[in-house]
């Protein structure tokens, strides 16, 4: 009876591990889309985690920089967390939230609002060559201190590649 039970529950403990995908390459870097100079993607993947760490550097359609007409402020979305679903495909939750220039020499308080925005998934089919996928959908009801507050849905996905140094 007992080594019955120990039987399932080392099934248990061991069938969800091995069945996690452990990516094929290390895809740590800066991407972007040649022909869309000006937004990017950084990647970082820890070990031996291989936990996925990506900024999205973007506009946010929200602010228009009055300093530049036609153009608009910066936005950083990022995915802190992500989930290995093939060797070749992660995705995450990703997140928009408050902060201060680092020149500002501020400490980081502890608390401080993130708010869930959508997912990331990156799909690659070689260590320099892939597609990001977003969808940015932020949740109803945000007061308006909030970092997401007036964000817009959107969506879409790019090819990216990884930038040569």
């Amino acid at each position: 009876m007992i080594r019955q039970l120990l039987a399932v529950l080392a099934t248990a403990y061991i069938l969800p591990a091995a069945a996690q995908s452990v990516p094929t390459a290390n895809y740590t870097d800066i991407w972007w889309l040649a022909t869309e100079s000006g937004w990017g993607v950084t990647l970082t993947q820890h070990s031996p985690s291989n936990k996925l760490f990506a900024v999205w550097y973007t506009y946010d359609p929200r602010a228009a920089d009055p300093n530049s007409p036609g153009n608009f402020k910066p936005l950083w979305i990022v995915m802190p967390n992500s989930t290995w679903v093939s060797p070749t495909r992660v995705t995450g939750d990703v997140y928009v939230t408050l902060g201060t220039p680092f020149a500002q020499n501020w400490s980081f308080p502890s608390g401080v609002p993130a708010t869930n925005v959508g997912t990331f998934t990156f799909d690659f089919s070689s260590a320099t060559v892939g597609t990001f996928t977003y969808s940015i959908a932020p949740p109803g009801g945000l007061a308006s201190t909030d970092a997401a507050f007036g964000l817009p849905a959107f969506a879409g996905t790019k090819a990216i590649t990884r930038q040569p140094f």
